[in-house]
């Protein structure tokens, strides 16, 4: 949460505003204190909307609709005003991060975890379409993940842009690569259309990207159009019903009720959930800075004391984190090692050893050690890294792997090739089981196997593992970019040294199999 600038309102209707938690297309969103002392999210709306014809009868339609849905996994509103100037809408306030920011720090969602998200979020349709309400706009930056389970923001709102410039300038409204292909084709809203974007939200959620790829707004539509989703990352326990979800005809998609049935066949929650969280710890560390500020004592009649919820030094890491990831690829690795150790101390005195972005400098600091050449001393911080990325984590986690692949190529880079390969190989592995077989970070960490068995001496396995990386990389990067390119060196190079080919005159490939 931002403090609030000198423009913000500090009252909104009955509500006390506290700080900016961010801004949409929508409108600010703050957090509020009601005069009870609940804490509330305001959500005001930008001027030019409020401005145009008919927006604020839609908005006042939509809030009091919305007014109707309850149930333990949505947010509700408890206080709106379209006739204010500017129109206003206020939910209970929800502690925790939204799944987008969750996934960006902490990494995909392991499966167990992946099961209360698929149930909280079906239920909180459920409810929804109940109340004779479409959400609209089901995407990972309106699921909040609070300790107890997540809640669906944002439900229904969206309808009150129809008609604005947004609308009648031809933009479709809705998230691309979350949206339903009729949504898309035709702009029909069914709740089938919510339930595939909770599919769309679900494969988010379990590899970290959405199933139709990135990419313009218009390539990504296009694919969700006439492509089939890639699935291949996704947990096989919740496969099936996250490309059910994403089927193309609405008629094929569960409902709310039927995915509750399918999910309770396969798993049953633990008997003290929601009483414990269902999250990883590397999420749950992220829950205190959602946290509901302390707002001081208040004197009778004096003014009110606020504190914004991040302190000066949370703000200060936040910035020095953005600077040194813009810094450090331009300023040389030994400088980049000291701005990383430096700032690794400073997080973990703040945020604790364990936070995802103490973990995060901790590996750059040792990285940036490697590329400078202090091999030995990076290798030794890279594997205890791996092995706190691993904890918090978990062993698969994609930061734990990436950490593994570090480590293994600064023992290659030492000359410890055999060393190098066999943890090349165990990570290969791993990355085929968190990211599949064609992600480009699985053909790295199989390149950097090969790699280091051609260096051991081992050319004839390398050669035939170097062909079929080039072969991959090909089929799925393309055959002339680099990537594959050094993959087809390489695998030229060793198999002229097993008597193989007349390729005698290659050098090793140039560069680490990052």
């Amino acid at each position: 949460m931002e403090a609030l600038a000198a423009d913000d309102p500090r009252q909104i209707g009955a509500y006390t505003l506290r700080g900016r938690l961010g801004e949409g297309g929508m409108g600010r969103v703050y957090l509020g204190r009601s005069p009870s002392g609940r804490a509330v999210a305001v959500k005001v709306v930008h001027p030019h909307l409020a401005r145009q014809s008919g927006f604020r009868r839609r908005f006042g339609h939509e809030a009091a609709a919305v007014r109707a849905v309850s149930g333990a996994f949505t947010a509700p509103i408890v206080g709106a005003d379209a006739e204010a100037d500017p129109p206003w809408l206020a939910t209970l306030y929800v502690p925790g991060p939204d799944l987008a920011e969750a996934v960006a720090k902490a990494g995909p969602l392991p499966t167990p975890s992946l099961w209360p998200l698929a149930a909280g979020l079906a239920e909180a349709l459920q409810d929804i379409h109940a109340a004779k309400v479409l959400h609209r706009d089901v995407k990972p930056s309106n699921v909040l993940l609070a300790a107890d389970g997540p809640r669906l923001i944002d439900f229904g709102i969206a309808r009150a842009l129809d008609g604005t410039v947004l609308t009648t300038t031809g933009v479709v409204m809705g998230t691309p690569g979350f949206m339903a292909p009729e949504q898309i084709d035709s702009g029909e809203q069914t709740p089938a259309g919510d339930v595939f974007s909770l599919g769309a939200v679900l494969a988010y959620a379990a590899t970290g990207h959405g199933p139709f790829g990135e990419g313009p707004p218009l390539a990504l539509m296009h694919r969700i159009l006439h492509a089939e989703p890639r699935l291949d990352a996704v947990p096989h326990a919740v496969r099936d019903l996250v490309a059910d979800c994403l089927a193309k005809d609405p008629a094929d998609r569960p409902g709310p009720a039927h995915i509750l049935h399918r999910i309770a066949a396969s798993w049953s929650p633990p008997e003290q959930w929601p009483a414990s969280t269902p999250w990883p710890r590397a999420i749950t560390l992220l829950l205190p800075h959602h946290a509901v500020p302390d707002s001081g004592a208040r004197q009778p009649g004096g003014p009110e004391a606020t504190t914004a919820p991040a302190g000066p030094d949370t703000r200060e890491l936040t910035r020095r984190m953005t600077e040194a990831e813009q810094t450090t690829r331009t300023i040389g690795p030994p400088a980049a090692a000291r701005i990383m150790e430096q700032l690794a101390a400073d997080q973990a005195r703040v945020l604790g050893p364990d936070h995802p972005d103490t973990l995060n400098s901790r590996h750059g600091h040792a990285w940036n050690l490697g590329q400078a050449g202090q091999y030995a001393l990076a290798e030794e911080l890279l594997e205890r890294v791996a092995a706190d990325r691993a904890r918090v984590l978990g062993p698969d986690h994609p930061d734990t792997l990436n950490s593994r692949h570090s480590r293994a190529w600064v023992l290659g880079q030492a000359g410890r090739h055999e060393e190098a390969a066999a943890l090349m190989e165990s990570v290969a592995a791993g990355r085929v089981r968190a990211l599949g077989p064609d992600d480009p970070d699985t053909l790295d960490s199989r390149h950097g196997h090969a790699w280091n068995l051609g260096l051991a001496g081992h050319h004839e396995r390398a050669a035939e593992l170097m062909g079929r990386v080039a072969a991959d990389r090909a089929r799925v990067l393309g055959p002339d970019l680099p990537d594959t390119l050094r993959s087809r060196r390489s695998y030229a190079w060793n198999l002229a040294r097993t008597g193989g080919g007349g390729a005698a005159g290659l050098r090793p490939p140039g560069g680490p199999p990052r």
